[in-house]
């Protein structure tokens, strides 16, 4: 896991078609996280998967956002 700290936030807003600048969150983190696997079947024939997480935490006294992506993929392959 490795924690990313937001140091500038240049971010705007749009609510009820007014545009505005995002304020200062008191605490603004994100969270990157990557596994992978692979299984071999024979000297030429393998499988796998991998697996990439994002969390995105934005806390405030007005409004707290938590925000989850996942992105999963599997692959066949054949050694020449």
């Amino acid at each position: 896991m490795l924690p990313t700290f937001v140091v500038l936030n240049r971010n705007n807003m749009t609510i009820n078609g007014v545009r505005k600048g995002a304020e200062r969150m008191r605490f603004n983190m994100i969270f990157n996280e990557r596994v992978a696997m692979v299984h071999h079947f024979s000297s030429r024939y393998f499988a796998g998967a991998t697996l990439v997480m994002n969390n995105s935490v934005f806390d405030d006294d007005a409004v707290v956002v938590n925000q989850n992506k996942w992105r999963a993929r599997a692959f066949l392959g054949m050694r020449l």
